[in-house]
């Protein structure tokens, strides 16, 4: 606490020099018995009247009784005079211990400022209001005429009691008995009118009657979103909201000025698939926010267009009216999707209106992978795979088809997402199944050899048919690999040994046997004598071809 003892002390002796309450005189009791402008008169027995200031009786009439102090002066009248002011005093300070000690309030008046504070009166006692316990706000340059304050320092000294008081604390008891008055009277729903006391990013503090303060979140300014507070609002207007939520422990309170505006969730009378025209807000790196009326609704990125989705920050812009489609609409969690795509059909659909499955369409090949290919269609893309493209199974690389002519035509197989699948092999029948309907196992065929592996070499029989010779079918002689005896693109002649399923097995030795064999029948046809007798070429011979027969 700040020591003001010097300061009171200087302001008590110029305030109060005129109050003997030293003055040994006697204590007198008497009745007023008349009462002129500026002197009472008081009968204190014995036909004896003495004077009186008039001042002090203020609020008495003829005929109370008083109790007061002789002077021992007179007046130019030549009565004695009395005065109550010593008794009064002894009283007030009595009071003011008492109100000390036990820290309840006491009224005063302002007296005047003073250096630091104020001087004020309390029942005739003089007392120091130090500023910083005025409770002044900004702006307040005075207390009122008549306030209440606590005592906060009684010292009873010969010179003059040294005292100060506080109106701080009564201030702030008056404000949290009002605090607590407002809020009894607050309900969630309620409508009251608010001063706003300050603007912050995320919404506005107002204040009930300068006492109770809460917030105005700019979420719940308005349903409109483009509305801001900081571009309505100015520090101290007074708008009227609703009491959205109230924290009486911590007393604290959320308003509302959107409750008073009507819902636009709930006047909103479109349903889901039903297509509206709304207006661009804005654009971000998930999709497009759409102002539809009153309310938004969300176009996700990829509902912006069937092909080329990703593209959307560049096909649309802020302000745009756009048509879309209601995909999913929640009202109570205010929820709104749309579709931006969803309103024209499908590319893909309409090129398969013009060509429907089994249609020829050209195409420029775009984009060569191992197992499929992407071919440009003009809007769209066709995609073309390896099964489709060929016949063979046997070839793991589509390259090797699409060879040589980069615009081509396709057959029209159907829909594969966002393409249209296409197929080359479907322009011919299965060769595979036309080949083993005219071959058979143990029938002479030719190839020309196309691939050479360690364990074989690869013959094309026909267009996208292919045969294989095992290393040891390759040749009577033994070979350790397969270009000892054959070369690439080589015409042979062999003899098919097995058939499973699209594996067909080859064999150039079986040929040169089989030949070696009809060589061998004809020589021995040329030696064979008359009678029963071969001689010994014959016998050689006969010998040989049951060699090869086994």
């Amino acid at each position: 606490m700040e020591n003001f003892h010097d300061e009171f002390e200087k302001l008590l002796e110029e305030e109060s020099s005129n109050i003997h309450f030293y003055h040994k005189g006697q204590i007198v009791k008497g009745k007023i018995v008349k009462i002129r402008e500026n002197t009472a008169f008081v009968d204190v027995g014995q036909k004896t009247e003495v004077a009186i200031d008039s001042k002090e009786i203020e609020g008495l009439k003829e005929g109370d009784e008083i109790e007061a102090v002789y002077l021992g002066k007179k007046n130019k009248e030549g009565y004695d005079l009395i005065s109550r002011k010593p008794i009064i005093y002894r009283k007030s300070l009595e009071n003011i211990k008492n109100a000390f000690d036990n820290r309840q309030k006491v009224k005063v008046k302002l007296i005047k400022k003073v250096n630091k504070g104020f001087l004020v009166d309390t029942d005739g006692v003089k007392a120091y209001l130090p500023y910083s316990e005025s409770g002044l706000k900004k702006g307040e340059e005075y207390p009122p005429a008549e306030f209440e304050v606590y005592v906060i320092k009684f010292e009873e000294r010969e010179k003059g009691p040294n005292i100060v008081v506080s109106r701080k604390d009564v201030i702030k008891e008056e404000e949290e008995k009002k605090k607590e008055q407002i809020f009894s009277l607050l309900e969630e729903g309620k409508v009251v009118k608010g001063k706003v006391v300050k603007i912050l990013e995320n919404g506005a503090v107002l204040s009930l009657e300068n006492t109770v303060f809460g917030f105005l979140p700019q979420g719940l300014y308005s349903w409109d979103r483009s509305r801001k507070i900081n571009q309505e609002l100015s520090v101290g207007d007074e708008i009227e909201v609703a009491v959205k939520n109230i924290d009486m422990e911590n007393k604290k309170i959320v308003f509302s000025k959107r409750d008073l505006e009507p819902d636009p969730w709930k006047e909103f009378d479109k349903k889901e698939g039903d297509l509206i025209e709304g207006k661009i807000k804005e654009i971000n790196d998930y999709g497009i926010v759409v102002k539809v009326g009153d309310i938004e609704g969300f176009v996700y990125k990829m509902e912006t267009d069937h092909l080329k989705p990703l593209e959307y920050k560049n096909r649309f812009k802020t302000g745009q009216t756009v048509k879309a489609k209601i995909i999913e609409l929640d009202k109570n969690r205010r929820k709104l999707k749309l579709s931006i795509k969803a309103t024209v059909p499908h590319p893909v659909e309409n090129f398969l209106k013009e060509n429907p499955e089994g249609s020829v369409v050209e195409g420029r090949i775009k984009e060569i992978k191992t197992k499929m290919a992407v071919v440009d269609l003009g809007d769209i893309e066709g995609v073309l795979h390896i099964e489709d493209a060929t016949w063979n199974p046997k070839i793991k690389n589509i390259s090797n088809i699409l060879k040589g002519k980069s615009v081509r035509q396709f057959k029209v197989l159907g829909r594969e997402g966002n393409r249209i699948k296409l197929g080359l092999k479907q322009f011919r029948q299965n060769p595979w199944e036309s080949y083993l309907s005219t071959h058979k196992e143990g029938d002479i065929v030719k190839g020309k050899v196309i691939k050479l592996i360690d364990r074989g070499a690869f013959v094309e029989l026909d267009e996208d048919v292919e045969g294989f010779i095992p290393v040891n079918q390759i040749s009577k002689e033994k070979i350790e690999i397969p270009s000892d005896k054959l070369s690439l693109n080589q015409e042979i002649e062999a003899k098919i040994i097995k058939i499973k399923g699209n594996d067909i097995i080859l064999s150039i030795k079986a040929v040169e046997k089989e030949k070696e064999k009809n060589e061998i029948k004809k020589n021995l046809e040329k030696v064979k004598p008359k009678g029963d007798s071969l001689g010994t070429l014959g016998d050689i011979l006969k010998e040989k071809l049951k060699g090869l027969e086994k």
